[in-house]
């Protein structure tokens, strides 16, 4: 028994690939996580333009296994007296190369980077059960999010 138990191990650690570079996949995390505020930014521009919507990022720290603690900005939306925070959840998450709420007055919205780039980087969580369903990060869905995160209209 011990010998299948060592030639196993010994398997496992040949199969092993190169480590992983923890500090790559942070500078990656964080490079799409700016390139998503370019995009929402992008997105609002008229909005922002006309002063219906005001814009302000900010530096907060997340610490994750492997990576550590590192600073990465957040987004934060003000319309019409109400905010709406993008908040980076981690770069480590099972299924998806990253997580990020949309935090509002109302409820959160998760977003997940794509492990893939076939939808485009970002997508937003529709359905976690039964069975994960996402919808690509554009204008329509943003909008939606916005609808759902943000308190109603009187």
């Amino acid at each position: 028994m011990s010998d299948q138990l060592a030639e196993f191990l010994r398997r496992k650690e040949q199969a092993a690939g190169p480590p992983i570079d923890w500090q790559a996949k942070r500078d990656s995390f964080v490079r799409s996580v700016e390139d998503l505020y370019t995009l929402v930014k992008s997105m609002l521009r008229e909005s922002i333009e006309s002063k219906a919507v005001t814009v302000r990022t900010f530096e907060m720290e997340v610490t994750e296994d492997y990576i550590g603690t590192y600073t990465i900005p957040a987004l934060e939306l003000t319309i019409g007296g109400e905010r709406v925070e993008f908040r980076p959840k981690g770069a480590l998450v099972v299924g998806a190369a990253g997580r990020m709420d949309m935090r509002g007055g109302r409820d959160t919205v998760t977003l997940v980077r794509n492990t893939n780039g076939e939808r485009g980087d970002w997508a937003i969580v529709l359905q976690r059960v039964p069975h994960l369903r996402t919808a690509p990060f554009d204008r329509e869905s943003l909008t939606h999010a916005l609808e759902r995160v943000m308190l109603p209209l009187p």
